[in-house]
This record gives C-alpha cells, structure tokens and sequence, in this order.
C-alpha cells in the first residue's frame, strides 16, 4: 500500500523547529567559545546567580516569552539575543529546507547540503566575529570535512575539487594576508578568515570560495568606506572580514556563474 507524500510545509515545519533547537546551541557556542569555556558541559544557567536551567525552561523563543525575559531564580534580565538567536536560526533552516524540496533547481545534493550548512553556521560566526574577531574552529572544521564528504556523492564535486579547493581557495588568502602583513608589518590577516574560506572552498570547489572574496571585498568596501569617511574606523578600529566572507560565499555559490558571465560579456568574450 502507498501512502501520499507528506505536503512540503510538513518538512518546512519540521524543519524550522529543528532550527529552534540548532539556535538554542548556537546561543551557548556564542556565549562560551570566545571564553574558551565548553559548549557541553555544565548544562545552561543562570549567568547571575548560576541557577541551572531546567530543560523546560529552555525551550526556544518560547521558554524566553514565558519567563518575560528574566531569570527564573533571581530575575536577572536575560538577553533577547537568545530569542532572536533561535527564531533566526528556525527561519534559515525553514527555508533550507524549502530549498531541498524545490523541484528541478538543478542543484545537486552536495550543493544544498552545503549551502544548508554555510547559512547555518554563519549565523553564530556573524555574532562571535562582530564581538570578538574570532571565528570558531569549531564551525570551520566540521565544514571543511563535511565538504570533502559530500565529494564522495555522485553528481556534485570531486574529492581532488574538494580537496583542491580548500587548499587553493585557503591559500591564497593566507598569501594575501601574508603579503599585507609585510607591507603594513603588522597582522592584516586573521586565521579564522582563512579557514572559513578553506572550508567554502571543501564545500563549493575553488572557484565559488574565491569569487566570493571578490563579492565579500565589494560589500566589505560598501561598508567600509562611509564609515572610514565617518571616521567609524582607524588603525585601532576594524571591520570583520568573516561575516563578509559568509555573505559573499553564499552570493558566489548562486550568482558567481552568471556575474562571471556579465563580465566577460563586457570584455567582448
């Protein structure tokens, strides 16, 4: 006997609380990682007066709404970054899977599960980045092994383009950063941002991961630039690359091959 398939917003829902739960974990790695603190252990609590949470306390979006943003115990206020955090994460992974469902996009597997989770992971590297010029090793790595993995599947990538592209795309930041650093003698180049694109390059091959920099230079500029004007910015002021480089990377994976083509259709070729 065959049964109907489940309508699309089933998964969408599904998928979205999925999400909810992703963003709650997404708010301890924000919190704990740049204080070299675990994301595991000891379980969530209060940041007060150390009361530990109770799971049904930390229910996404919604625990927060209960509690009217305070702490239980000692009614400390509690950030609504934790809330948004959680909703945004919900909403990204709402739409991936809208995405994987999509019929005929003429993506392959790989891809979606790749831009699944570069759009995820960019949500805690948008805060840690903005707060603290940092970008966790422990969202680059995964992303790195993962897309020599999804290399394995068929009708995506290549291992030796996955393996390539991490390398390729890595290193030549890394080579930049270090030619900047000579000129200006001085650190111009964080690792995280070489990582983060050496795991664009594991998961989308070499020439999406470096198109990217190129979209993530523009908006890097757009922002910059007013704000150096506004004198935002100075030699002890900086912007982080990595929130660009996430933007960037997801634009180059979508709209590199047709950019590419509207140049080289400038240039008569």
């Amino acid at each position: 006997m065959e049964y109907p398939p489940l309508p699309p917003f089933i998964g969408i829902l599904f998928g979205g609380l999925f999400g909810l739960m992703v963003g709650s974990f997404f708010n301890v790695v924000i919190y704990r990682m740049p204080r070299g603190e675990s994301v595991i252990w000891p379980p969530s609590r209060c940041m007060g007066c150390g009361y530990q949470i109770k799971f049904y306390q930390n229910v996404p979006v919604l625990a927060w709404i209960l509690l009217r943003g305070k702490c239980k115990s000692c009614g400390a206020r509690i950030s609504v970054q934790y809330p948004l955090i959680e909703a945004l994460t919900g909403l990204v992974a709402a739409l991936a899977v809208g995405f994987f469902l999509q019929p005929g996009s003429g993506y392959d597997l790989g891809f979606k599960i790749g831009i699944t989770y570069l759009a995820l992971a960019s949500i805690p590297i948008f805060v840690i980045d903005f707060r603290h010029f940092l970008i966790p090793d422990m969202l680059t790595y995964p992303g790195m092994i993962l897309g020599l993995g999804l290399s394995f599947l068929p009708d995506g990538m290549t291992p030796l383009q996955s393996l390539t592209g991490a390398v390729g795309a890595g290193g030549f930041l890394w080579l930049v950063g270090f030619a900047a650093s000579l000129l200006l003698k001085k650190d111009a180049m964080g690792l995280g941002d070489v990582k983060l694109v050496a795991m664009a390059g594991a998961l989308f091959g070499a020439p999406i991961a470096l198109f990217g920099l190129i979209f993530a230079s523009v908006l890097g500029c757009l922002v910059g630039l007013p704000m150096m004007m506004m004198r935002k910015l100075n030699e002890h002021r900086h912007i982080p690359f990595g929130p660009y480089i996430c933007v960037g990377v997801l634009l180059s994976a979508f709209y590199g091959r047709a950019a590419m083509d509207w140049y080289m259709g400038l240039l008569g070729r």
